[in-house]
């Protein structure tokens, strides 16, 4: 019987590229989620509505296996003899997750090898490969991190023993890294280097794989008139502090009466906590926790228009036929309002 890959997840999207990946590696792998995932307090507490993230993974069949990790219980890193059978030791015992049998894997993928959950791979000496974090990360001419790393004192011998924390791919402990295009990457050996294209992935995804995306990371049932649907973005100018949330309410009921012709989709930032199921409630309110790649290539229709304020995600945005960027002085000017600082 073959052995199944763990994946290790923090955000969203990586859990949408994970999932993907395992449906496609014959499902019946394994992913943990890390406590940077969103509404993780809820899933620990095993609170019935956030739950459900955990059960629909399962029900996909792509993991049998889904497992919490709370990061935060981690009791810090440990130096000296034998630091990383200590260090291991001292985060099993601290109950962060489950203890990790590094021969029950065939491969262990993550993307941020700085983490926690990094620092106990390296800890088990467990082989694992990076993936990128976001597309092309690897090919981006800035690369301080990896270059200051390189050159701290005593670098050199660490990556021979293992011993230590390297991140980014330096690390002993690392057999492979993910690169958009690994011939056009220069930061490691071409020996350590795969080519794994997350975008081109995403494009080619079946109808099968859309409908598993759309039972996890899709809350109740699309309306079946969904012509000339209008998607509205916001962010919480709240939390940012630049206005109060009355203010920042009718800012988008305003935005939502001049742009919405058809039906209306709203999907907000994960750090929004704005109800826009009571401000909008003949909207469709979509998970906040969701990814935007699941607008872009999931979904069964197109909306005419996607409407947001002051924000980069319409960037790169291709799910609608209209794209609208508002200014927040131009989304205020249609309520009358002025800045209005919380």
């Amino acid at each position: 019987m073959n052995k199944p890959d763990l994946y290790i997840c923090h955000t969203m999207l990586q859990v949408l590229t994970c999932l993907v990946r395992a449906l496609r590696a014959g499902g019946g792998q394994a992913v943990w989620l890390a406590d940077t995932v969103p509404d993780f307090a809820a899933l620990r507490r095993r609170a019935p509505d956030a739950d459900d993230l955990v059960a629909r993974l399962r029900d996909t069949g792509a993991f049998a296996e889904v497992s919490l990790v709370d990061q935060r219980r981690w009791p810090g890193t440990v130096t000296g003899p034998l630091a990383h059978l200590r260090g291991r030791r001292a985060y099993e015992k601290a109950g962060c997750g489950p203890v990790l049998d590094k021969n029950a894997y065939r491969d262990i993928y993550i993307s941020n090898d700085w983490s926690v959950l990094g620092r106990y791979l390296q800890d088990c000496r467990a082989p694992y490969i990076l993936c990128e974090d976001t597309v092309g990360s690897t090919l981006d001419p800035d690369q301080h991190l990896l270059e200051a790393q390189r050159a701290a004192p005593g670098f050199a011998a660490c990556q021979r023993s293992g011993r230590g924390y390297l991140y980014w791919g330096d690390s002993r402990w690392c057999k492979l890294v993910e690169s958009e295009d690994a011939a056009r990457c220069r930061l490691f050996a071409p020996e350590k280097l795969v080519t794994f294209r997350r975008m081109a992935m995403l494009q080619s995804l079946t109808e099968e794989e859309k409908a598993a995306v759309r039972h996890v990371f899709l809350r109740g049932a699309l309306p079946e008139n969904t012509a000339g649907a209008t998607l509205l973005l916001p962010r919480s100018f709240v939390l940012d502090g630049l206005l109060d949330q009355p203010a920042q309410d009718a800012m988008f009921k305003a935005v939502a009466a001049r742009y919405a012709d058809g039906p209306l989709f709203i999907k907000t930032h994960p750090r929004d906590q704005t109800d826009y199921r009571a401000l909008f409630p003949d909207a469709v309110v979509l998970d906040r926790r969701m990814p935007s790649e699941v607008l872009n290539f999931c979904l069964p229709f197109r909306f005419r228009r996607a409407v947001t304020v002051q924000s980069w995600v319409l960037r790169g945005f291709t799910a609608a036929d209209e794209k609208i960027l508002l200014t927040l002085d131009e989304a205020l000017a249609l309520t009358g309002q002025k800045e209005t600082k919380a």
